[in-house]
């Protein structure tokens, strides 16, 4: 498969050193609440790529799109459209296996926000019809795609002495009635364990920090340990009961560290330490290749993918490991 050289070029780089491309690649949107919008905006920028058409619900609070794009109220009309070549899927969870699956029989490319299904079963249904139909899924942990995190796994690459991960990830909300705190907050900070890890742990635990009733929706904080072979281990803290948002990725090596947080952080740092003690301020490591934001990337990898037409299951793979860890998480918790 070919690879982008330089993100900060993204698919406008492709197409031009690759000199492959006569028409647009054409994209449907299923959803336009609000990370639909974020989709619609990113897309708004891209060359060699047009936004065809956008299905939602409710038509009359999405006036503003209809001026400038096809609009639907049937999802239907994108995955079963032959003049759409991708499909970007960011409806609630429990929609996604329905349209998905039609999507991937019909042969089109598709990015699904996370969680990609609520349950295992539903997940592994996607491998096989993404094996069987020689279609592509990209799910959407967003993290994965940040630039940062990209700075990251570039400077780890040839790291052999992972000892730890920290990771926190939450916010003060939001409450949603369809998925709880863990589904919501827990792909973020289990795809970048699993994906930095490179394994599936050995042992998991997980109980509740805290938990309140709000509106009539539980909410909770909740901590979760992930053991994996050679002593390695992860600490996660996620939840919709904190003071306010959070997002740290800590890896810790023998005498140093690095610290993924976006929200502090314009940049990488790099934290030194000896006998667990800290010797120095945190260094900064920049890269001006690594600009782009997170959906850019996504977005140019997934055109990428349209083109080489070549099958990559890696993205659902860990996809569908994100999801087994959260079923058992999830029973975990329901035995305390």
């Amino acid at each position: 498969m070919m690879v982008l050289k330089d993100l900060s070029n993204g698919l406008t780089e492709y197409i031009r050193e690759n000199n492959k491309v006569s028409n647009e690649i054409r994209i449907g949107l299923i959803g336009a609440g609000k990370w639909g919008k974020n989709y619609i905006n990113t897309l708004k920028k891209k060359k060699g790529v047009s936004l065809k058409k956008i299905a939602c619900q409710n038509l009359k609070d999405k006036r503003n799109l209809l001026k400038d794009y096809e609009v639907t109220d049937n999802w239907h009309d994108i995955t079963l459209s032959s003049e759409i070549d991708g499909i970007i899927i960011a409806t609630p969870p429990k929609t996604h296996f329905e349209i998905a699956s039609e999507a991937i029989k019909n042969g089109k490319p598709v990015i699904i926000e996370k969680p990609i299904t609520l349950n295992l079963e539903d997940a592994r249904s996607f491998l096989e019809l993404s094996k069987k139909h020689k279609v592509n899924v990209k799910v959407n942990h967003v993290y994965l795609y940040h630039p940062l995190y990209r700075l990251l796994k570039k400077q780890i690459l040839n790291e052999t002495n992972l000892k730890s991960i920290f990771s926190t990830g939450g916010n003060y909300g939001p409450f949603r009635e369809d998925v709880s705190s863990l589904w919501d907050w827990g792909p973020h900070d289990l795809s970048m364990c699993l994906d930095i890890i490179g394994e599936y742990p050995t042992n998991i635990k997980a109980q509740i920090i805290k938990k309140e009733l709000i509106n009539g929706i539980e909410a909770s904080n909740l901590g979760i340990t992930l053991n994996f072979k050679n002593q390695k281990y992860a600490e996660i803290n996620i939840g919709n009961l904190m003071e306010n948002k959070k997002r740290i990725l800590r890896l810790n090596y023998e005498n140093h560290s690095y610290i993924f947080d976006p929200i502090k952080y314009k940049n990488l740092q790099e934290n030194k330490t000896f006998q667990r003690k800290e010797i120095n301020k945190n260094k900064t490591i920049y890269d001006r290749n690594y600009g782009n934001n997170a959906l850019d990337i996504l977005i140019d990898e997934f055109v990428e993918d349209i083109y080489s037409k070549n099958l990559n299951l890696r993205d659902l793979n860990l996809g569908l490991n994100v999801v087994s860890l959260l079923e058992k998480i999830e029973n975990l918790l329901q035995e305390e």
